[in-house]
């Protein structure tokens, strides 16, 4: 399953200050060059869409009424919702049989109640299957693998379920908040502190397998092999390893703050608020090629072996862009500017807070 790249102010703000989910995006097999077709295109009148994560059945998309409603990946047909006003203050995670959402009181209401509620649901039905309180406030970070949910507090709380039974594993506190969305790498989650600290926490006992000290705060962390790469607010892009070795390998410095890190193919792709999109190798730090868009860049999605395509903010188009040049390919038209973008099952998906669609370079099929 991957999720979609949330490149779009997302998180620290509930998404909102411009931090990004790294990880590694799935390339979608199809032949190179031919153009997106649109497959189909799902929309609500009575709801604007906020997150979207997707898995090979369907796309789970949340509502601003508080409500998580699924889709099916082929014909773009309602599966099924749940309603559970308030807000939703998370991502949306999706691990083996589950889907799981972090919803709180909404403020506007007037309620006194604040607190944070972990809802996990039968991916197949919708149905409630656990839930659990949610200690610190703020942004709701959601991550896991193998059977195991992270909750994370951007004020630096952080607990582990089981995501079968909703058994607790373990929690942590850290005391200088979190700076940067967390990330799960195989058996370890990442984080970034206020204590200027990047911590690899074992999923399974929440035991700290490593902790590396930098300079500034990170405010976009990555984690492939034994390296982190990490950038802070001036726009510097390092990677340290986990080998005991305080020193980075190598850095760089963009020309604004980082807005996000991806990994595609072997090599970083960096988003900055300069509107320049960046291709960096892994291990050198050497920059392949820049390109500046007319925007920010708000989302990133494989769409085929050598092109990514880029969305960025107040625009109702997306770019298509050669992976190994940088070299801009194409356009693609869209119904509605884009806020998230994702790809997985030879599909890009597109989500607004009017729709979510699905496009292919190859056929649709049914």
């Amino acid at each position: 399953m991957k999720f979609f790249i949330a490149i779009f102010g997302c998180i620290l703000a509930l998404f909102a200050a411009g931090i990004v989910r790294p990880q590694t995006l799935e390339t979608t097999k199809k032949k190179p060059g031919s153009d997106p077709v649109k497959c189909w295109s799902y929309s609500d009148n009575d709801v604007y869409f906020r997150f979207a994560a997707a898995d090979a059945k369907a796309i789970y998309v949340t509502t601003d009424k508080g409500s998580l409603i699924a889709v099916d990946v082929v014909s773009g047909a309602k599966l099924w919702s749940a309603e559970f006003g308030g807000e939703v203050v998370s991502n949306i995670v999706v691990v083996d049989s589950h889907v799981a959402i972090a919803t709180r009181p909404s403020p506007s209401t007037g309620a006194k109640d604040t607190t944070t509620t972990l809802r996990v649901l039968s991916k197949e039905t919708g149905i409630l299957a656990w839930k659990a309180e949610l200690a610190g406030s703020g942004p709701i970070y959601l991550d896991g693998a193998a059977g195991i949910i992270t909750a994370a507090s951007s004020t630096g709380e952080i607990a582990a379920f089981d995501f079968g039974s909703g058994e607790l594993k373990w929690k942590l506190k850290f005391a200088g908040g979190l700076t940067a969305v967390p990330t799960v790498n195989g058996s370890l989650l990442i984080v970034a502190t206020g204590e200027k600290r990047v911590t690899g926490i074992t999923l399974s006992g929440g035991e700290s397998l490593f902790s590396v000290e930098v300079k500034h705060p990170a405010n976009v962390v990555l984690f492939e092999g034994n390296s982190v790469f990490m950038a802070d607010d001036r726009g510097e892009i390092l990677r340290l390893d986990t080998d005991g070795d305080p020193k980075p390998k190598w850095k760089y410095r963009a020309g604004a703050r980082i807005r996000g890190i991806n990994e595609v193919d072997g090599q970083l792709i960096a988003s900055s608020y300069d509107n320049f999109l960046y291709s960096i190798g892994k291990g050198s730090g050497h920059v392949n090629w820049k390109v500046r868009l007319q925007d920010r860049v708000r989302g990133i999605a494989v769409l085929d072996e050598k092109r990514l395509l880029v969305f960025v903010e107040n625009t109702k188009t997306a770019t298509a862009v050669m992976t190994e040049s940088g070299r801009i390919d194409s356009q693609l038209q869209l119904d509605d500017a884009a806020i998230a973008a994702g790809s997985g099952g030879g599909r890009v998906y597109i989500l607004s807070p009017a729709s979510v669609s699905a496009y292919s370079t190859g056929a649709c099929g049914k």
